[in-house]
């Protein structure tokens, strides 16, 4: 049987419906507007890189972080998010039908490690026999923690780590001499008084190696839709060009998105970050994740080794970083 052109576009748009779950759908970064990891996202969205890549990415939503992110995530239309690392892996090796499809930042640069002003602590060895604040066990946080004191000689033990219920609480325990040192997402760090008010011990491109955030998808996804997850990591691998590139443009679309810090703060803590190599065009370096697992490991989340191989998929990033 012969068909006529409109039969083939019509069948052609009929299989697009059944393999896409929306024409339009928004797409969940974790702590979007508190944390930089997600700026090529808001970049991407800003420039229209979705767009020219086939994608109608309606919003950002910003995910709450941990398991919640990754529960989201999954039940997403689109099956993807952008979120922290060792909640993602944690529920692979739960059973969870989850992937790990790119890399998007590579250290924890997004952090700060800090003490107040007057204090005697002048290197990650002095926390010796002190407290370190941490919002809760298994955090991001408490993972930065083992590995800076861990480079810094120090054994598990040797630092006590206190539990505030929020990074608010620890940074507020710093402030009143409760705990000795803490570490705070960059922008809480500036919106809060910054250097004026606070002494970096261990600044952004001296913190550990382990992916802050990383994309991942869902096994619908990846077997019902892979062409949208390769456009979703077109349209970020773009905007994180850009950063690079066009640094100070990237500060005035990202100034709109991290307020009501000021500008000038903004563009401080974007050129650090671009200084540290903080956001990746998502390739996967297996090396990061296996510091993520040591990490893991350190606090409790994990007691045995992972096949990183199994849980992660590269096949969606562009052929050169596979």
């Amino acid at each position: 049987m012969i068909m006529n052109p409109k039969s083939i576009i019509l069948i052609v748009a009929i299989g697009l419906a059944s393999t896409w779950p929306v024409d339009a759908a928004d797409l969940l970064v974790t702590q979007y507007k508190n944390d930089p990891s997600g700026a090529p996202y808001g970049i991407a969205l800003e420039k229209g890189f979705f767009r020219s890549h086939g994608l109608d990415i309606t919003g950002i939503i910003s995910g709450a972080g941990g398991g919640s992110s990754v529960r989201n995530a999954m039940a997403s239309d689109l099956g993807y998010g952008d979120v922290t690392a060792a909640p993602v892996i944690a529920a692979a090796e739960q059973g969870q039908d989850v992937k790990i499809v790119g890399i998007t930042s590579r250290s924890l640069a997004d952090l700060v490690l800090i003490v107040m002003p007057d204090s005697q602590i002048r290197t990650a060895a002095d926390l010796k026999g002190k407290k370190f604040g941490i919002s809760n066990p298994k955090s991001l946080g408490e993972m930065m923690g083992v590995l800076v004191m861990e480079k810094a000689g120090l054994k598990q033990g040797d630092v006590q780590m206190t539990a505030l219920g929020s990074l608010s609480g620890a940074l507020t325990a710093l402030e009143n001499g409760v705990v000795d040192a803490t570490s705070i997402p960059v922008i809480l760090f500036r919106t809060r008084g910054g250097e004026s008010k606070y002494r970096v011990l261990v600044s952004p491109k001296d913190l550990p190696l382990i992916p802050s955030q990383l994309g991942m998808a869902t096994g619908q996804a990846i077997k019902e839709w892979p062409e949208k997850l390769r456009a979703i990591q077109a349209a970020r691998r773009e905007g994180t060009k850009f950063i690079y590139e066009h640094t100070d443009e990237a500060i005035q679309i990202l100034s709109k998105l991290y307020a009501p810090l000021p500008p000038k703060d903004v563009g401080i803590m974007i050129k650090e970050l671009v200084e540290a190599k903080f956001w990746t065009e998502g390739r996967i370096e297996l090396p990061l994740l296996e510091q993520t697992v040591h990490a893991m490991k350190g606090v409790g989340m994990l007691q045995n080794d992972v096949d990183l191989k199994k849980i992660v998929d590269a096949s969606f990033l562009p052929p050169d970083l596979r």
